[in-house]
């Protein structure tokens, strides 16, 4: 559950414009998301309120970052308004690595096509925050 939340708020700085940290491979978050809420786990951290501010307040500590307008990120807020889709050019670039991913063969078995993995995002997206903020 403490996984669904790291990512989950990686996965929100990314979509305000912010940059993710590691090696650029960031479309792994998304795919992580979608096998974390087949696996049951993604439910059960959204119902973890306690949880998912205890990871805020850590990251607000010791990740600090900024959307793309330079603006600090407040995780605690991203915590209520979880946003794990990107839109306009982010969506391009989160495809295009992606494709990369799946080409180079990083994933094990079949690949989800990248519309599925957003589609179920968004489904997560909407599961965690309630209808006002699933639009995308």
């Amino acid at each position: 559950e403490r996984t669904f939340w790291e990512k989950a708020t990686a996965i929100h700085v990314f979509c305000l414009g912010g940059k993710l940290r590691g090696d650029g491979r960031v479309s792994r978050h998304w795919y992580d998301i979608v096998a974390l809420d087949q696996a049951g786990y993604a439910a059960t951290a959204i119902a973890d309120h306690n949880l998912a501010e205890k990871v805020a307040r850590h990251k607000n500590a010791f990740f600090r970052e900024k959307d793309g307008s330079g603006a600090s990120i407040d995780y605690i807020d991203a915590v209520r308004s979880l946003q794990l889709v990107p839109e306009g050019s982010r969506l391009a670039v989160l495809k295009e690595d992606y494709d990369r991913m799946v080409n180079d063969g990083l994933l094990l078995g079949t690949s989800p096509t990248f519309d599925a993995i957003i589609e179920h995002c968004r489904e997560i997206q909407l599961r965690a925050t309630g209808p006002a903020s699933s639009s995308g």
